[in-house]
C-alpha cells in the first residue's frame, strides 16, 4: 500500500512540473507612459498606453528553457514639442520596465509572484536614467529616413533654447490602448509596413548600425493599417 502511495505521490509531482512547463500562466495589464517636455510656451504633455501579454513558464520552455514570453499591443508615446516637431518614446524593451523602476516594491518575489502582483499597482512610478526608453525625432517629419536619436539631456540641443525633458512617468491602468496618435503624426507609417520596410527605406540584410536601419514601423506601432 505504501508503494503505491509513494509512486502516486512521485507521478502527481511529475505530473504538475510537467503541466507547468507545458501550460503557461497568463497575465496582462495596461501600462501608460507619460513624457513631459518643458518649452518657451509651457510643459507639453504626450502619453500612450500600451497592453502587455506573458506566458509564464515557471519550469522553463522545454525548448529554450526560458521562462517568459512577451507580447506587446500599442505604440510609441508621442508628444508635440513644438509645432511640427515631435518627440516620440519607443515601446522596445518596454515590458518588464515598471518591475525595473520599483524593484523595491517586489523585493524577495520570484518572477511568477510579481507577474502575478502586476495588473494590481497603482504607484505611478517615475523613470530616470537608462530606464528612459529609446527617444527619437525627425529632422523632416515627411522623410523617416531623417531619424534622429534624442538624449533625455540633450533636447535643447535638438529642439531649440528653453526646451528640456522634464519628466517620464509610468503606470499601471485600466485607460484603453491607444490607437492612432503615432500613425497620425507619421502618415507614412501604414506604407512602411506593406511591405515592412525599415525606416531607410531598405528591406533584407543590413550591413551597418544607422538608427534608419535599425528601426521600423513596428518600433513605433504594432497596430495594423487599415
Amino acid at each position: 500500500m505504501k508503494t503505491v502511495v509513494v509512486v502516486s505521490a512521485i507521478v502527481a509531482v511529475m505530473f504538475a512540473l510537467a503541466w507547468a512547463i507545458i501550460m503557461p500562466e497568463t497575465h496582462s495589464w495596461r501600462q501608460k507612459l507619460t513624457l513631459v517636455v518643458e518649452t518657451p510656451g509651457g510643459e507639453v504633455t504626450g502619453s500612450s498606453v500600451v497592453e502587455v501579454r506573458v506566458d509564464y513558464y515557471s519550469g522553463g520552455q522545454i525548448m529554450s528553457g526560458t521562462e517568459v514570453h512577451y507580447d506587446l499591443t500599442g505604440e510609441a508615446a508621442v508628444v508635440e514639442v513644438l509645432p511640427g516637431r515631435y518627440l516620440f518614446a519607443l515601446m522596445g524593451d518596454s515590458e518588464e520596465l515598471f518591475f525595473r523602476a520599483a524593484k523595491d516594491q517586489f523585493k524577495g518575489m520570484t518572477r511568477g509572484e510579481w507577474l502575478r502582483e502586476m495588473p494590481g499597482q497603482t504607484e505611478l512610478v517615475t523613470l530616470t536614467d537608462d530606464l528612459i526608453p529609446m527617444l527619437v525625432t525627425f529632422d523632416d517629419i515627411t522623410k523617416p529616413e531623417t531619424v534622429q536619436l534624442v538624449e533625455p539631456t540633450g533636447l535643447t540641443a535638438v529642439f531649440g533654447e528653453g526646451v528640456r525633458l522634464k519628466a517620464v512617468t509610468l503606470e499601471i491602468t485600466r485607460e484603453a490602448v491607444t490607437e492612432g496618435r503615432v500613425e497620425g503624426a507619421l502618415r507614412w507609417l501604414c506604407s512602411y509596413t506593406n511591405p515592412h520596410r525599415r525606416l531607410s527605406g531598405k528591406s533584407g540584410a543590413i550591413f551597418d548600425n544607422e538608427l534608419s536601419n535599425r528601426l521600423g514601423p513596428v518600433s513605433f506601432s504594432t497596430g495594423g493599417c487599415k
